[in-house]
This record gives C-alpha cells, sequence and structure tokens, in this order.
C-alpha cells in the first residue's frame, strides 16, 4: 500500500510504500542527494545538477511499472523495486568520475560497494525487520541472470530508461528521448528471460540511438572528460600523499570532496580552485579510435590496468615539456561496448539477439569506434610546450 507520494519531472507522481520510504530515509540512502548524476557534467552542461537519489526513485518507478506489465508476484514485485531504489548506493562521489579510482585502487566497482552498504548498514535492519533478506537484493542487483536481475541490469534495464531521459531533461540535450511506453508494454518474460516482442523492436532500437548519440554528445563530452581526468589525478596524488586514504573519499559526497579540495594544499588545492573558477585543461593531443595503429591501441588501451606505468608516460611527459608532475594528463576511456546490443527480441515464437532482426545493429557495432578516443591535455599556459612532446606519443607508450 502507497504511503508517499513524490513529484517528478520525468515520471510526474512517484508512489513508495511504507517499507520504501523507511529505506529511504535512511541516511545511506539519503547521501544520494549529494551525489551528481552526471559528475562533472555540470561544468558544461549548467543544469546537470540532477542527482543519484532523484534517479534511484525514477528507477523504482519503472521497476514497478514493469512489474505490474509482468504480472509478477506481490513478493518479486516488492524484490524488484527494493533492488531498482537501491541499485546505485554505492557509488562515491561524482559518480563515475570517482568509479575510476575504485577500479584502480580496490579492483572493484560501485556494485560492489553497493553490495557492502546494503549488507553492513542500517538498510540491512529495515530489510531484515520486513522480512527480506538483504543477500537477495544483493544477489538481484549484482546480476544472478534471473529475470528480476535483468530488470534492475540488463540490455534494455529501468537503469538505462530511466537515466537517459533524465540526462536528456536536465541538459536540454534532445537525443535522449525514448518511447518508455512502448518499451515498456512490449517486454515479456520466455524461458525466464526478459525479451521484447517483435512489436517493441523500434523501441528498443530507439534506446540504442539515443545512447549512441548521448555518449559523445554528454557523457563523453571533451571538456566533462578534461574535469574527470583532472579530478583523478589530484585525487591520486592526495592519496599518495596521505592526505586522503581511499576508504575515506568512497563514503565522501560531492560537497565534501570538493570542499577537501579546497582546504587541501599545493597541486590538489590548485586543482580545486580552478574547478571553482573553470579553468580547466585543454586539449594537447587527440587520437581516435582509427588514428593508432592496432598495436599501439592494444598498447594504449592496456594502460588502463597499469596505473604506474600510465603514471610514468605521464611524469615523462611532464619532464620533456619542462613543467610539473600532474599538468600533463593522459586520458584512455575503456573500449566502447554496448550491453544493449544483446538484446533479446522475440519474433514469430523464436527468441533471437537483436542484430540477428535489426540492421541499425550492425552499423551501431561500427560507428561506437567513433566515440572512442586518447587525450592529453595540459594547462592553456603550457599547451604549446605539451603538443611538442605529445607529438611522439608512441616512443612513450612503447
Amino acid at each position: 500500500m502507497s504511503t508517499k507520494v513524490i513529484r517528478d519531472p520525468i515520471h510526474g507522481d512517484i508512489f513508495l510504500t511504507e517499507l520504501e520510504l523507511r529505506i529511504v530515509d535512511t541516511p545511506e540512502f539519503q547521501r544520494l542527494r549529494r551525489i551528481k548524476q552526471l559528475g562533472m557534467t555540470y561544468l558544461v552542461y549548467p543544469s546537470a545538477n540532477h542527482t543519484r537519489f532523484e534517479h534511484s526513485l525514477g528507477a523504482l518507478h519503472l521497476a514497478g511499472r514493469l512489474a505490474s506489465r509482468l504480472r509478477l508476484s506481490e513478493e518479486e514485485t516488492t524484490l524488484v523495486r527494493i533492488a531498482s531504489l537501491l541499485h546505485d548506493l554505492g557509488h562515491g562521489p561524482l559518480s563515475h568520475t570517482s568509479e575510476e579510482l575504485l577500479a584502480r585502487y580496490l579492483n572493484a566497482s560501485h556494485e560492489s560497494i553497493t553490495a557492502e552498504t546494503i549488507k553492513s548498514s542500517t538498510i540491512a535492519e529495515v530489510l531484515t525487520e520486513a522480512g527480506i533478506n538483504p543477500e537477495r537484493i544483493v544477489e538481484i542487483i549484482s546480476g544472478d541472470a534471473s529475470y528480476l536481475s535483468r530488470i534492475v541490469s540488463g540490455e534494455f534495464d529501468i537503469d538505462r530508461m530511466d537515466y537517459l531521459v533524465r540526462d536528456a531533461h536536465h541538459t536540454g540535450v534532445g537525443y535522449g528521448i525514448i518511447d518508455l511506453d512502448r518499451l515498456i508494454n512490449t517486454i515479456e518474460i520466455k524461458d525466464n528471460l526478459l525479451v521484447v516482442n517483435e512489436r517493441g523492436l523500434r523501441a528498443v532500437e530507439g534506446l540504442l540511438v539515443a545512447r549512441f548519440l548521448m555518449i559523445p554528445t554528454v557523457y563523453l563530452h571533451h571538456a566533462s572528460r578534461i574535469a574527470d581526468a583532472m579530478f583523478l589525478k589530484a585525487t591520486e596524488v592526495a592519496i599518495e600523499q596521505g592526505e586522503l586514504e581511499f576508504q575515506r573519499l568512497i563514503r565522501m559526497d560531492d560537497y565534501e570532496v570538493m570542499s577537501f579540495f579546497r582546504s587541501s594544499r599545493g597541486y590538489v588545492r590548485d586543482i580545486g580552485e580552478r574547478f571553482d573558477q573553470r579553468r580547466l585543461f585543454k586539449k594537447a593531443l587527440v587520437k581516435g579510435w582509427h588514428d593508432l595503429t592496432p598495436t599501439l591501441r592494444e598498447h594504449v588501451l592496456a594502460l588502463r590496468h597499469e596505473v604506474k606505468k600510465l603514471s610514468r608516460i605521464e611524469r615523462e611527459l611532464a619532464e620533456d615539456a619542462g613543467i610539473d608532475y600532474g599538468y600533463v594528463l593522459l586520458d584512455v576511456p575503456p573500449e566502447p561496448s554496448y550491453r544493449e546490443l544483446d538484446a533479446l527480441i522475440a519474433e514469430e515464437g523464436e527468441i533471437k539477439r537483436i542484430e540477428e532482426v535489426s540492421p541499425l545493429v550492425g552499423v551501431l557495432k561500427v560507428a561506437q569506434k567513433s566515440h572512442w578516443s586518447l587525450g592529453i591535455y595540459a594547462p592553456k599556459e603550457h599547451l604549446e610546450k605539451v603538443k611538442r612532446v605529445a607529438a611522439n606519443l608512441e616512443s612513450y607508450v612503447d
């Protein structure tokens, strides 16, 4: 029975049960009010100040709609709504901006922090009192291959449905608009799998195209990537200098981490001031996927898992340019991939992968490489010196 109504700019009224309201009112969930959904993107799109809090409520709402469409039992509906509500609980400050540090320092993801938080916080007490095993919620979020899990985290899950529409709304970008009604109303369960029937094919294609267009326009906008790289380096320096413990960082919110930057000293303080004044580094070098030889591309991508080598290259570039360490940043994004391309379509009684029925998927698979580019960034005042040394990138990477 719903006890609380929350007004949302995307979905209108969102109804919470008494249990869901108790979860929302825990300190761990309230922290999400202070975690920006799009990290540093507010420096590019000034209205991109929406948070993980509202996104999580939106995910719950869509999970409820989908559960109703699929005629799930009351127990399954409760489980999938709560899992959707809590799926982003473990995000560090500035969302995905700090997630890179999780991978580098803990070989972990925000999902693993989410699981730990659910099992060891007041949320576990609330769930247990309601007769729900916190481990079951964690299993659904972590991906146990059930249809409940795929509703929360799958090829066309409620997470993507909400964030695409919400991010488009708050950035003012028109590319993230998808047909939510059609998509939800054509999802079915077949052989314990979540599939879209053939009437929903165009809605899935619309989601694919929306995300394809949002990636370069919003999620990988060059200024946002530069700000992310600056944040990562400043945080790494603070950790290496003993000013900040990583376990403390992942529990911070956006306000706390920015306050830490401002109250720090040296390089970390300078980066904090640059954020406050929006004096971001500039592009000294950008190389696209097809600008690199396959061998060099392989070596560059490997740097994502060789943090010490990446830092050594940055140090050598800075030394050769005659500037201090930390003022030349090498940004290597992950190889592009789209989980949505594994979506399942039910057509004429058969379950097929979307690429078997949609010519558009083949085009997107090829085109997605265009979103990837390596970047080398430096302050405006040092840009020309860094451009000269960065031109010999291959000699630093090999």
